[in-house]
């Protein structure tokens, strides 16, 4: 009797690419939507276990294990990908318990098939364009055609000028722009997902920096070279290594590299607002994605560094929803701080903010689920006391719940 694994292996099998051509119609190419998994040669499960395991009996042991569990989640039909690399199942082997295991592999799973989409949606848009219909002949032998393979209006510019172009204005600020401090210290005090969302959040913050009309000169302090962190950030951007990069990385303190007394820490949990951009400070941000841990550790370490401190007028310029906390992304801050710079306008600085966490978008979404049709009034107040419910969770229940957010890429 097949599986449900199988049989969708089966299916996906008999999906040929079939092409038919009509004398008014272009060809068409049928491809198939990647749902189902498919093999891959280049899996060897006997070289991962060496190199894992290095001659230990008991940890290879555990790996073999580990290798029945996922190959039985395969056979059942649930979320779990085709080829896991070498961290994958090192990362799997310091998961304790079977939910985690099975969070993570649910997150290996979609971040597979996403690609497999996109491949095939790029192989699409391929096909379309080769074949797609001709352009319209000329009426005339000396009329002139315009559009793409034509002429054309505009100088193209490519994207490897564009980025050339974008490189050179980062490394001019490197030596004129305005510093910015990213405190890296905090990965002792993240788990290894929240890490993860951290070196993405780096990454957007690099590629903002980057296009901005002033950038920063940014600077990463107290970088773990060997951690999670900088390995995954490594992954995202390959060339930060390069001696051209137009990145300061340093392993050592902030307060070895600035004046204590331009150094502020931005951190949500003080007294003081930041009213203005001041060019002569340094602002220090924290890169800590705070899903877990609740606690005030920015404050803590400004604290004891004896810095000043500031935080922005959220409350000044926007009307925050109940619930929502006002500690912001670094890949909100440094926007932010990129156009307060620029322009000195805290309203356009703040556009930055997600829309999600003010009280008009919580409003709006009221009254679009309050006039909706499917739904009656009854029902609709037992969703506010259902939701007025669920904002008083105990700490454990709050925890699961944060634990399986910390998947969601849409908390980025």
């Amino acid at each position: 009797m097949y599986s449900l694994r199988l049989l969708t292996k089966h299916i996906n099998r008999s999906l040929i690419h079939k092409s038919f051509i009509t004398n008014n119609k272009p060809k068409l190419v049928q491809v198939p939507r990647y749902y189902c998994t498919q093999n891959n040669p280049d899996y060897q499960l006997d070289d991962i276990v060496n190199d894992i395991c290095k001659g230990d009996a008991e940890l290879e042991k555990r790996l073999r294990v580990l290798t029945l569990e996922v190959e039985v989640m395969r056979q059942d039909g649930r979320c779990a990908p085709d080829y896991l690399k070498l961290d994958h199942w090192k990362h799997l082997l310091d998961l304790p318990s079977r939910n985690q295991r099975s969070n993570y592999l649910t997150f290996l799973w979609k971040t597979e098939k996403k690609r497999e989409n996109q491949k095939r949606k790029k192989e699409e848009r391929r096909i379309e364009l080769e074949n797609s219909p001709q352009e319209e002949e000329k009426e005339y032998p000396d009329d002139l055609l315009y559009g793409i393979k034509h002429q054309s209006l505009f100088l193209r510019i490519r994207d490897q000028s564009i980025n050339y172009f974008d490189n050179y204005r980062a490394l001019l600020a490197m030596i004129h722009g305005q510093s910015v401090v990213i405190d890296c210290s905090y990965e002792e005090n993240m788990v290894w997902r929240e890490t993860m969302n951290a070196a993405k959040q780096m990454t957007f913050v690099f590629g903002d920096n980057r296009i901005h009309k002033q950038p920063f000169n940014l600077h990463l302090c107290n970088v773990n070279l060997n951690g999670e962190f900088m390995k995954q950030l490594h992954k995202n951007i390959p060339s930060i290594d390069e001696p051209w990069f137009p990145l300061n990385i340093h392993t050592k303190s902030y307060l070895d590299v600035f004046p204590k007394e331009k150094l502020v820490y931005l951190t949500p949990h003080c007294r003081e607002e930041l009213t203005s951009f001041n060019p002569d400070d340094v602002y220090i941000i924290g890169c800590m994605v705070d899903k877990m841990n609740n606690e005030p550790l920015s404050l803590a370490r400004a604290k004891r560094d004896g810095l000043r401190m500031a935080k922005l007028p959220l409350d000044r310029y926007l009307e925050w929803a109940p619930g929502s906390k006002k500690n912001l992304n670094i890949n909100h801050m440094v926007p932010i701080l990129l156009d307060l710079n620029f322009t000195g306008d805290w309203e356009y600085a703040l556009r930055h903010v997600p829309r999600r966490k003010l009280m008009e978008t919580k409003i709006v979404a009221m009254q679009k689920k309050f006039n909706s049709p499917n739904i009656t009034k009854k029902d609709f107040l037992k969703s506010l006391h259902t939701s007025k419910k669920n904002n008083t969770l105990n700490f454990n229940d709050r925890k699961i719940k944060t634990r399986k957010s910390l998947y969601d890429d849409e908390n980025i």
